[in-house]
């Protein structure tokens, strides 16, 4: 299961690439320090159905879904950069695939145990094959609404010796109901 949670990883960060313009996001947005037990590695988290289709001649097709999420954090001349990509995948049982593939970057800032993110370039593509209607790629440059700052309360806990970031609404003050864990996966 590890290694699968590795391949999807390896997909979003290679499935959503950045424009040559963006190697320096814009840093008119506000930024902080990032915590050292947060620049140490990808931050992952992901998920497969339990439902898997298979074609007649009982081949495997894939799964009913799949998704995955992944930060990475890091300093730039004490100035907090963060990356963010997201996969989500769909599948019918007449092997209508879509592939739902988004990407930002941006700054953030740490304010105690609540973290903010200024998105300030990305991008998204959709990949439909094998549907009645629709197949292809449809690429689309993040603006507007799509760039709008977001905030998590987070903390981190070690589970079985592995690093977790935990993540939770801003009104979960007690830290009850996580909205994602991801796994460092260096």
């Amino acid at each position: 299961m590890k290694h699968l949670f590795t391949v999807l990883c390896l997909v979003l960060s290679l499935s959503c690439s950045k424009s040559d313009k963006d190697d320096e996001p814009a840093m008119q947005t506000p930024s902080s320090p990032v915590p050292e037990s947060l620049r140490t590695g990808t931050w992952f988290t992901g998920t497969l159905s339990p439902i898997s289709y298979y074609d007649r001649d009982g081949h495997h097709v894939g799964r009913e879904y799949e998704a995955g999420r992944e930060f990475t954090f890091d300093n730039n001349n004490g100035k907090g950069k963060m990356k963010f990509w997201q996969y989500i995948g769909l599948r019918t049982s007449s092997s209508c695939t879509t592939e739902h593939y988004t990407y930002k970057e941006g700054t953030i800032v740490f304010d105690g145990e609540i973290f903010t993110f200024y998105p300030v370039t990305g991008n998204f593509k959709t990949v439909k094959a094998g549907c009645s209607t629709g197949n292809g790629t449809t690429p689309r440059v993040a603006e507007g609404d799509d760039l709008e700052p977001f905030s998590f309360r987070w903390e981190i806990k070690i589970l079985q010796g592995v690093p977790h970031l935990y993540t939770y609404e801003v009104d979960d003050v007690a830290h009850e109901k996580p909205v994602f864990v991801y796994e460092q996966v260096k």
